[in-house]
């Protein structure tokens, strides 16, 4: 039986995810999907890669490519605004 982040990193191998997508299809909370996400990131080991898709502003376009938190930010610094397309994440290679 898989653990938890291998559960989480084959889910991720299979395409491009929202933290709301990961959670629903693992059955567990957010936070407990985000804090798994950081270890996963961690053991990635080449040729495989761990990206991120980033998060951006739907408002002004601004493109959070900088961030280094892998959790959706809050609210954009350029135009203050929460109407934020969440980062999405997957494994290639």
């Amino acid at each position: 039986m898989p653990t938890l982040r291998e559960r989480v990193a084959e889910c991720l191998s299979q395409g491009f995810f929202d933290l709301d997508e990961l959670a629903a299809r693992l059955g567990l909370p957010i936070s407990e999907v985000l804090d798994h996400l950081g270890h996963v990131k961690k053991s990635v080991r080449p040729p495989r890669r761990f990206r991120v898709e980033p998060a951006e502003c739907r408002d002004c376009g601004f493109v959070f490519k900088d961030r280094a938190r892998l959790g959706p930010p809050g609210r954009c610094p350029k135009c203050k605004s929460g109407q934020i397309k969440k980062p999405r994440y997957t494994i290639t290679g």
